[in-house]
């Protein structure tokens, strides 16, 4: 089945549920909205034609510099072993209500991908147990791959700022080089 078949198999049987699909650089893409994601998938996965069985990852785009709507979205690369095709899922999520619903139900590798898209970028996972940061410790404040997320910097002790280096070393404690003079 070429990718040109796999999209109009995908408009056939989910036509209503998604709100377009195109090839993009060959690829399968399948754009729909994030009530619909679980229907979606559940249909791709259990259809005999379809059987994508194999997630092989979730990710998060942020589109704020794109000034687009919807803000985020979250990236599912599902792929059918037996078949031998992939599709691309793209679900827009809005960022007043960013939140998706969970797919862990149908695939096992779904839960820390979905985890991961929480931590990182602060979109709910609806129905996903343990919902809690994978990467970022529990009490840090912000979702860091979002691009209206903070950059801190600190100024970096170089030859070149000596002065700097002694202020940061003046508090150290003594050496065994100090204590033998």
């Amino acid at each position: 089945m070429t990718n040109q078949d796999l999209i109009e198999k995908i408009q056939s049987a989910l036509g209503d549920q998604i709100q377009k699909t195109e090839l993009s650089l060959g690829d399968a893409v399948v754009f729909l909205e994030p009530k619909n994601l679980p229907q979606v998938a559940q249909t791709l996965k259990e259809d005999a034609d379809l059987a994508f069985d194999y997630l092989s990852d979730i990710r998060g785009v942020d589109y704020l510099e794109w000034d687009r709507d919807p803000r985020f979205e979250a990236v599912y690369e599902l792929h059918s072993i037996d078949h031998n095709h992939s599709v691309r899922l793209r679900v827009g999520i809005d960022e007043d209500e960013a939140s998706v619903p969970t797919i862990s139900h149908l695939w096992k590798a779904a839960p820390y991908p979905e985890r991961e898209l929480y931590d990182m970028f602060g979109i709910h996972i609806e129905g996903l147990e343990n919902l809690k940061r994978i990467i970022m410790p529990e009490d840090w404040d912000g979702h860091p791959l979002r691009k209206d997320y903070p950059l801190i910097t600190e100024e970096v002790a170089f030859s070149f700022n000596r002065d700097f280096k002694k202020e940061l070393v003046k508090d150290k404690p003594e050496t065994r080089e100090n204590i033998w003079l």
